[in-house]
């Protein structure tokens, strides 16, 4: 019965997918990664991933350092994020260590630069989805991730101050600016959530 509610949705994804032409839209490594987290539904108890061809994206926009962002432009929050969504990706379906590898590399070698950016400059939700996605890394088994680095604990210490701002409950009642970085949250209640939708779908 969730397999058929959930198949028309599933097939909308793919459609959209189809229609991208390039141009339409400018690549995303950390809402690829997402898209290729989702397993696949149907007798195989999620053993592999539902949209395939995000997982080749992946493997084939890694960059020359190791890591998966913008080429054209450094920007750390860009880079750390996109790399650890991309690295844990694979990491869920078991697949391309060596890429991993290079790219939890890349993490180690650069993740001071996260206390030498901008605080202007932070994607908005970032010091809510990068923690988020640093403990699904850890729940991954994740082993060679900096979690102790000294540059995070600014972004969990903001993390903790706008989680009391708004809490759990009002999330759930109003829109609210966390609505931009729900995802990796644990304990959400979608049914409710799905009431603060747009009418465009946003």
């Amino acid at each position: 019965a969730e397999e058929a509610e959930l198949q028309p949705l599933i097939d909308q994804v793919r459609a959209m997918l189809r229609s991208m032409n390039d141009g339409d839209t400018s690549a995303s490594a950390y809402d690829t990664a997402w898209v290729a987290m989702v397993p696949k539904v149907g007798g195989d108890g999620g053993a592999q991933p539902q949209f395939p061809a995000t997982v080749r994206w992946i493997v084939d926009h890694q960059l020359p350092d190791g890591s998966w962002g913008d080429s054209a432009l450094f920007s750390a929050y860009d880079r750390m994020i996109n790399t650890l969504a991309c690295v844990v990706a694979l990491t869920k379906w078991s697949l391309e260590p060596a890429r991993c590898e290079a790219g939890l590399s890349f993490l180690h070698e650069n993740m001071w630069r996260l206390a030498e950016e901008e605080a202007e400059s932070m994607p908005i939700g970032f010091e809510i989805a990068f923690p988020s996605l640093i403990q699904t890394a850890r729940d991954l088994g994740v082993v060679d991730f900096p979690y102790g680095h000294p540059a995070l604990q600014s972004i969990y210490a903001n993390r903790e101050v706008k989680l009391k701002r708004i809490p759990r409950d009002m999330m759930h009642r109003v829109p609210t600016s966390i609505l931009h970085s729900l995802e990796g949250m644990p304990d959400l209640d979608w049914a409710r959530l799905l009431n603060l939708q747009s009418c465009d779908g946003s």
